[in-house]
Parts: structure tokens; C-alpha cells; sequence
């Protein structure tokens, strides 16, 4: 019995501008979440003693998140930061909310690593840095 082979077609440019807005809209909400923790230093450095981390773990993992937004908005070094991106904004979450998790935290949490996924599995798309350094070095290659 044969079994027919299918193929899934791919229009790359729909899949790119998807990449794009989900990193640069995750790249929004890292921001807002690195900024509300500066905003409100007191409260997250006080909630970070409170556990027995230090002040400078702390505010390290802020201006991370930080640069991790950026990388993500970018498409620099795409699936790094993305997988990176997760693991910070879940210590921040803990530090920020003293360990008392609620159902909306969770939630989100989980949606934020639902929309890095495809960025960090599949790569950054056309419409990145990414994208631009490799097919410069592809370039280079091919000319000799």
C-alpha cells in the first residue's frame, strides 16, 4: 500500500515578519518587566535580600534582561538570548513577587515561553542581524 507524501510549503516571508513581531513583541514585554524592576528597585532589592540573594545578583540580572530584549528585538544571537531570555525573566519574577507566585505570573510565564519558542527553535527569520551576518559570511565564502 502506498502512502501518499505530503509536503508542507512555507512561504518565507509571511514566516519571517511572523518571527519578527513575536521577537519584537517579546522584546517589549522583557522590557517592561526589567524596567518595572528598576522602577520599583526598593521593593525588588529588599524581596532579593529577603531570600539571601545580593543586591548586585540582582540588578545583574535586570540590566541582562535588559540586553537580552534588545538582542531579541535585533535578532542578534536570536536563539541564545531567547532561551536565556526565559530563565531571567523567571528569576526576576520570583525575586519581584518574593516567592509568593500567583496564577497570573504562572500564566504569562508560560505564554512568554510559548511565544520565545519559535524564535529559539526555528531562528531569528530574514528580518535580523542573524540573518545578515550569515549570508555575508555565505557570500565571502563563495567568492573565494
Amino acid at each position: 500500500m502506498n502512502t501518499p507524501q505530503v509536503h508542507c510549503n512555507i512561504n518565507e516571508k509571511a514566516f519571517s515578519r511572523t518571527i519578527f513581531f513575536t521577537r519584537l513583541l517579546v522584546g517589549l514585554v522583557l522590557l517592561y518587566v526589567s524596567v518595572g524592576c528598576l522602577l520599583f528597585y526598593r521593593e525588588f532589592l529588599v524581596n532579593a535580600a529577603g531570600m539571601g540573594i545580593s543586591s548586585t545578583l540582582a540588578m545583574g540580572a535586570v540590566i541582562a534582561e535588559l540586553f537580552l530584549a534588545l538582542l531579541l528585538i535585533l535578532g542578534w544571537y536570536t536563539r541564545w538570548a531567547a532561551g536565556i531570555a526565559v530563565l531571567c525573566t523567571g528569576i526576576l519574577g520570583v525575586v519581584f513577587f518574593a516567592s509568593n507566585f500567583n496564577k497570573v505570573y504562572i500564566a504569562l510565564l508560560i505564554l512568554l515561553i510559548a511565544a520565545l519558542l519559535p524564535a529559539a527553535l526555528l531562528g531569528p527569520g530574514r528580518i535580523s542581524i542573524d540573518f545578515a551576518r550569515a549570508r555575508s559570511r555565505v557570500e565571502n565564502e563563495f567568492r573565494g
